[in-house]
This record gives C-alpha cells, sequence and structure tokens, in this order.
C-alpha cells in the first residue's frame, strides 16, 4: 500500500462530503481512506458510512470516546498501513491527483517527508486565495527546508502541507500532541527536523477553508489558546535543547515569534470584554516565562518587540492594532 490518507471527523455533516467526493479518484489498490469518528452526534457518520459502502478502500475507524483532533489523528495513524500517511481534515477539500503525484515521487526518491502548498478557501464566497509561496526544493535535509522556508517568512507548520513516511514517524516516536490546540507545530517541525531526506514541491494539496465555526475561529470564546500557545513554546524550545542543529537559532526565533503571539492575537482576533482581559491577565502571570521565550530571538526588531510586551501589554497590543489597520492585515 503506497497511501494512507487519515480523515478524522466530528461534527461536519455540512463539509464532509465535499472533502470525500474527490477521492474517489485514488487508485483503490494503492491508496487506503481511513475515516475516524470522533464520537460526533451529527450526520457526519451516516454520510461517512455511505461513502465506505461505495469505496472499497475507505473503512471507518470508530473512537470509544470523543478525544479531540490530535487523538483521532493518532488512531488514524495507527490504523495506518501505507509507506506514506497524509492527514487530511474533514472540512478541507483536497486535490487527490497532486496528493498521489507526491506520495509517488516520494516513495521513487525514498524521502521521509514530501511538502506540497495549499490555497484558503473562503467558505461564504467560495473565493480561493494561494498560500504561501513554495518552491521546488530537495531531495534535502529536513533542516535545510526549515532553515530555507523560515530565512523566507514562509515556513507553516500544517500537518496536512505534507506527506510522511510512515516508518520515519514509527521509528522517531513522533505522533500528535493530544489536547492541545496548534499541535501542527509540535508535529511537523520537529519531523522536519528529524528528517535525512525531504523535498517541497510546488503542487497544491488542499483548499483550506476558512469558517466561522472552525477551531481556529474559537479564540474569541475563552482564553484556551494561551495556555497552548504557552505549552507549544516550551515544547519547541525543549526539542531545541535535546536535538541541537543547524537551524536552532531560526527556531528560536519562531519560539520568540509564537510567544509574541500572545500578545498580537488580541488585536488580530479583536477580542473583547472578558475574554481580553483575562487573555492579558494571562501575560501578566506568565510575564517572565515569555520574556525569557521572546529574549531567545537575535533579531533586534523582536527584541524591542519583547520588552514592550513585558513592560505593557496594553501598549504593546494597540501599537499592533495600529500597525495592522495601516498594512490592511488579517488574522
Amino acid at each position: 500500500m503506497l497511501l494512507s490518507l487519515v480523515i478524522p471527523f466530528y461534527g461536519v455533516e455540512k463539509y464532509i462530503g465535499q472533502c470525500l467526493e474527490p477521492l474517489g479518484q485514488l487508485p483503490e489498490t494503492s491508496c487506503e481512506i481511513l475515516l475516524v469518528d470522533d464520537c460526533g452526534q451529527d450526520r457526519s457518520a451516516e454520510i461517512a458510512a455511505k461513502y465506505c459502502r461505495e469505496q472499497r478502500n475507505a473503512r471507518i475507524i470508530l473512537r470509544k470516546t470523543n478525544g479531540g483532533l490530535s487523538a483521532a489523528r493518532n488512531t488514524g495513524l495507527d490504523a495506518a498501513t501505507g509507506e506514506y500517511v497524509f492527514f487530511l481534515d474533514s472540512d478541507d477539500i483536497p486535490v487527490p491527483e497532486n496528493i498521489l503525484a507526491l506520495a509517488t515521487r516520494a516513495k521513487e526518491q525514498s524521502l521521509d517527508i514530501i511538502k506540497g502548498s495549499f490555497a484558503y478557501y473562503q467558505d461564504k464566497t467560495e473565493k480561493q486565495t494561494d498560500g504561501p509561496n513554495v518552491t521546488g526544493e530537495g531531495p534535502c535535509p529536513g533542516t535545510a527546508l526549515f532553515m530555507s522556508e523560515s530565512s523566507q517568512g514562509s515556513y507553516e507548520p500544517m500537518v496536512w502541507q505534507c506527506l510522511y513516511r510512515r516508518s520515519f514517524l514509527e521509528r522517531h516516536g513522533l505522533r500528535m500532541p493530544e489536547g492541545l490546540l496548534f499541535e501542527d507545530e509540535l508535529f511537523t517541525t520537529p519531523a522536519l527536523l528529524l528528517a535525512p531526506r525531504v523535498a517541497c514541491v510546488p503542487k497544491k494539496l488542499l483548499l483550506y477553508r476558512q469558517r466561522e465555526g472552525s477551531i481556529m475561529r474559537g479564540f474569541r470564546k475563552d482564553i484556551q489558546w494561551c495556555d497552548c500557545y504557552l505549552q507549544v513554546c516550551r515544547g519547541l524550545r525543549e526539542f531545541n535543547e535535546s536535538h541541537p542543529t543547524e537551524a536552532a537559532a531560526l527556531l528560536n526565533e519562531r519560539i520568540a515569534r509564537i510567544a509574541l503571539s500572545f500578545g498580537k492575537n488580541i488585536a488580530a482576533y479583536g477580542l473583547e470584554g472578558q475574554v481580553r482581559g483575562e487573555a492579558i491577565g494571562f501575560i501578566r502571570a506568565h510575564r517572565d516565562e515569555i520574556r525569557e521565550l521572546t529574549g531567545l530571538t537575535r533579531s533586534p526588531l523582536l527584541r524591542l518587540q519583547a520588552w514592550l510586551l513585558h513592560r505593557s501589554p496594553e501598549t504593546f497590543i494597540r501599537l499592533y492594532q495600529i500597525a495592522r489597520n495601516g498594512l490592511g492585515s488579517r488574522p
């Protein structure tokens, strides 16, 4: 089996059909489709079951309890038999011919990871916008690709932007951290930095749906994201210290940028009222650790931002909001 597609689903009855339908183009003899039911209460399971009756290479794996996206991905990974694994979110729209092309190239070149591109897809308008620019690179060590993309400002850690050799993940014990938002940061980045052979191909793997009900839109509801950001920073720092590479300085800069997002996200997502106050309170409660994390970078500009965030979170947020408005940025 060449490729296993792992597709967790929960509460996506409106989208899962559009995700699954294109996958019928994949050859049944070399690709398996693993649909991981994370115990939702809507019609998603019914839609998935109908699809599996029509696709001989598709099957449902029912979890005993709801565990969240990472746990469901790990369940699928445990069941996978393909040489390569691709994690697909059930509300996105795949481009199967490109997924298969990357899997084929990965096998031909004996790659541990192969990375593609994606486009943003606006749920309401169906407008598509290209994601960060991806240029063809490799085969090369994963550190080289991480350094190249980080230097260009185009690095993205989304797990579904890559196909992974399953034996490589098993050898290094790489699994998705469970119970955590932004888990991709603690999976894709270490995977790249550990991989001897990777490549990047400018082929679009999927349309990344932007919708109001998604996990990433949950910033405005509570400050769960604050603790998750802190855990991500700690995890990346621990990895950097235990697995030193030539990319260490750039990884430290990435950690610093993530830590600065404690303040930036308050402005970027328009947090107001109690949630805004709680987020600022979190920054104040962890200000010394955040200052230490942001201090890992060598960049004078980032160090200046770190100083301001530590000294006055409110001033940092206000100035960042002014800068965003001036540049016409979006979250």
